[in-house]
């Protein structure tokens, strides 16, 4: 469209969200949560309505929560007991098994399974919910531009053929892995490993099924394939297709011979059955000036963590606290700086651990498959064989210089307030939180650094044992483990849910809260 076309309207927005699957939805309603206009525009008629992912995580789950949504996605979502690997789907040998019943260090059962649809649903009511959001289906980027103020975005309706210009101070692409954003901006995506293609078959139940092997991997070498639910309600199976098989062979016949031993027509209704090849990618820029790549634009990976989806959504909670605060003049646009070396680290280290943990469900070779289960039947004798697997660090780009806490979890437990008892963030507040151990920590804050933590929203939270008299009860001794694991009496949460710093005493508090106030360029008058 060439500037001399005509423009049949204009708006003029904080942000231009590109895509509208989940990462985008979750950007839309940070960003409006927090009061900023947001135009988000997806070229698709309306949303996806099938699933892709169907894992979430505990941090997940509490970013879920944090935006409204986590009530109505727990209608559906299943909490996951177990995760087992065996050589076989029927009669095959236990290899591996994880006891995923545990709640996780944010507070939430450690692992969810779900339909992607519900998921989209939920996110979809908060971000109307916000009334600073305006979406468009239908709506295709055609060409954007961007100066030292902001992006200029023209966008056609792909229905009417409507043209439009959209004016934003940024720009974040969260429109997947084939990113017109990202291409537009010529910007690489470097391939990693590439792995076998793969069978998805999502299925709806007709009745209520369940299996003796049941939500895991059957590293089976004539045919590897895995099970799992997605949600009460459906159910997925993969199979891994050797380097052999054409791809265009495989029909809804082939589909139901491969479900036949555990479903037939009666059982289930196939909604999809796509095959697509394991890819990893990583783009080495994420950012180019005003514009941010968010979710599978960034980086995509195998799918063996269930960790994709997540990692997007991690995309656009480290943005968006960092725009919230520049977009309301508080904090310093460098802080945008730390957006990509915060994320990028953390992001290979999930690559590296999905394939880690892929690589042994999908081996095709009848001799390397028995050689890998005489390893991992070993393994269950002494587990001290098994290698150390890949631990994706946490973001310290921005973080406490020379803090050893910074990018740690910013562990949450349940507290009690007056009456009220619930995990830290529905009691105390959400955003940037000083955890504190004793009043005197907080007796020591100086008013001018009061008056910084209050200027970004932070909440001082002093946290003890029940019966102490402090604002917060630490229920569960959950705190009380924590602080004597850090050996510290106070750190900074990063309203992403990872540690800034901490302070090792009173007086080290000071250095704390000026280092976090420096960091973000906060300026707190005298």
């Amino acid at each position: 469209m060439s500037d001399n076309e005509a423009i049949h309207s204009r708006a003029d927005v904080d942000v231009i969200v590109v895509g509208y699957g989940p990462v985008g939805q979750m950007a839309s309603v940070l960003l409006g949560q927090a009061g900023h206009t947001v135009v988000a525009v997806e070229r698709h008629a309306q949303m996806y309505g099938l699933s892709r992912a169907g894992h979430i995580d505990d941090e997940i789950m509490r970013l879920l929560d944090r935006v409204g949504a986590g009530e109505e996605f727990r209608e559906d979502a299943v909490e996951w007991e177990l995760y087992d690997m065996r050589n076989k789907a029927f009669g095959g040998d236990l290899l591996m098994s994880f006891d995923w019943s545990v709640i996780g260090p944010h507070g939430y059962r450690s692992h969810w399974i779900f339909y992607q649809n519900n998921l989209e649903l939920a996110l979809n009511r908060q971000v109307e919910r916000t009334g600073k959001v305006e979406v468009n289906f239908s709506t295709e980027l055609v060409r954007f531009d961007q100066d030292a103020d902001g992006v200029t975005a023209y966008v056609r309706d792909r229905q009417s053929g409507e043209e439009r210009v959209v004016r934003a101070k940024y720009m974040l692409a969260a429109d997947g892995a084939n990113s017109f954003v990202r291409r537009s901006l010529g910007i690489e995506a470097k391939e990693g490993h590439v792995g076998p293609n793969q069978l998805v078959i999502d299925t709806l139940q007709k009745r209520d099924l369940a299996f003796e092997f049941d939500n895991g991997q059957f590293a089976d070498p004539e045919r590897p394939g895995c099970l799992f639910q997605l949600g009460k309600h459906h159910r997925r199976w993969e199979f891994t297709l050797a380097e052999d098989e054409d791809p265009g062979d495989y029909t809804i016949d082939t589909v139901w011979e491969l479900l036949k031993p555990w479903v037939g027509p009666e059982d289930v209704e196939v909604l999809r059955w796509p095959i697509y090849r394991f890819r990893e990618s990583m783009t080495q820029e994420w950012r180019r000036d005003r514009i941010f790549l968010i979710g599978d634009a960034a980086h995509t990976l195998w799918p063996f963590a269930g960790e994709g989806m997540c990692n997007g959504l991690r995309d656009a909670a480290a943005i968006t606290w960092r725009l919230d605060l520049v977009l309301r003049g508080i904090a310093s646009p460098q802080v945008l700086d730390s957006y990509q070396d915060d994320r990028q680290p953390n992001m290979q280290g999930w690559i590296d651990y999905s394939r880690e943990i892929g690589l042994p469900c999908i081996i095709m070779d009848e001799d390397a498959a028995a050689g890998r289960d005489q390893f991992l039947f070993a393994v269950q004798q002494d587990p001290s064989l098994m290698p150390p697997a890949t631990v994706p660090p946490g973001p310290t780009a921005f973080s406490r210089a020379d803090d050893p806490t910074a990018g740690l979890t910013a562990v949450q437990g349940r507290v009690r307030a007056g009456g009220e008892v619930g995990l830290l963030d529905d009691v105390a507040g959400r955003g940037f939180q000083l955890i504190v151990t004793s009043q005197e920590v907080v007796d020591a804050l100086t008013e001018r650094e009061r008056a910084g933590l209050d200027r970004i929203g932070a909440s001082i939270i002093v946290i003890g044992e029940p019966g102490s008299g402090s604002p917060f009860e630490d229920v569960d001794g959950t705190y009380r483990d924590w602080f004597e694991s850090l050996g510290r009496v106070a750190v900074v949460a990063r309203p992403d849910y990872y540690l800034y710093g901490s302070a090792i005493d009173a007086d080290d508090v000071h250095g704390l809260v000026g280092s976090l106030s420096d960091a973000l360029g906060v300026n707190v008058p005298a």
